[in-house]
């Protein structure tokens, strides 16, 4: 029996937590006439998710800043995952003060997105500037979280270590389970009833991203475990209370909140993985 990681054992329980108090609250909401503004009133501004983005950007700081310091006390030659740690620090620092300072938050970005019947009065400069926040958050994860490690795990492309770029990509590459709590967060959004163009991108694009998952689901059961089945099954739940709660989902103007909490601890998720694999692998 292989040993366990402790960390993918703690990370998959916080996923576990936020997966039932998400999934809760949206069945309540779409089943439940009493309690049928729930959800609407977690994801508003000043509430649940949004005080819960504004916890993961301190945590990030205090992550981030006690790997530089205990890793500089640590001798281990790990110069450049301190370095990439204490820049995750400063983007985080930036933004934890830049979302204290205003009270338009993220997903207020989705309720100024451009309606179909709109478009035709925009040029293409102007369309993407009324979206830049909105399309930058979601395709950076798209890209560097889902699109290409599934490529890389679902082709079996193997980095070359013999060089030293090669053996830091395989290093900060996001493991499965990483990959999954991203696409959970990407799933997180209405299926029919959209308002605008870009949500039926931001469709699309996931349900490529659930193609290259599935591809690596079939043919790389080497990565899959007992953490990795359990979110996977997750996953599929969620997929599925999203699609009966597309309703709720569309009327929830501020649902990009819950959402940006689930990129978040994907986030955090991927730094806390290879800062702990750092200090305890040889």
């Amino acid at each position: 029996m292989g040993k366990t990681d402790v960390y993918k054992v703690i990370f998959s329980s916080v996923f576990f937590l936020f997966f039932i108090f998400s999934i809760f609250a949206l069945l309540v909401s779409q089943f439940s006439d009493i309690f049928s503004q729930l959800f609407l009133i977690l994801t508003g501004d000043d509430r649940v998710y949004t005080t819960l983005i504004r916890f993961f950007y301190f945590f990030g700081i205090l992550m981030s800043l006690g790997y530089v310091v205990f890793s500089a006390w640590v001798q281990k030659d790990i110069f450049i995952q301190r370095l990439f740690s204490a820049c995750i620090c400063i983007i985080f620092i930036f933004i934890f003060i830049l979302n204290m300072s205003i009270s338009k938050t993220f997903d207020s970005i989705i309720v100024g997105l451009v309606s179909i019947q709109e478009i035709s009065h925009l040029s293409l400069t102007e369309l993407i500037g009324k979206n830049f926040i909105y399309i930058f958050i979601s395709g950076f994860f798209y890209l560097f979280f889902l699109i290409l490690p599934l490529v890389v795990f679902g082709f079996n492309y193997q980095f070359n270590q013999n060089n030293k770029i090669g053996k830091c990509l395989a290093f900060f590459c996001p493991s499965l389970n990483i990959c999954i709590v991203v696409l959970f967060a990407s799933a997180f959004q209405a299926y029919y009833d959209k308002s605008n163009l870009f949500l039926y991108i931001d469709f699309l694009t996931f349900c490529v991203c659930f193609i290259l998952f599935f591809q690596v689901f079939l043919s790389r059961k080497d990565f899959l475990g007992f953490y990795e089945y359990a979110n996977i099954l997750l996953l599929v739940i969620g997929i599925l209370v999203f699609l009966f709660c597309s309703n709720t989902l569309s009327q929830a103007e501020n649902y990009y909140n819950a959402r940006m909490s689930f990129y978040l601890l994907g986030f955090l998720g991927w730094c806390g993985e290879w800062m702990y694999h750092s200090l305890i692998d040889d």
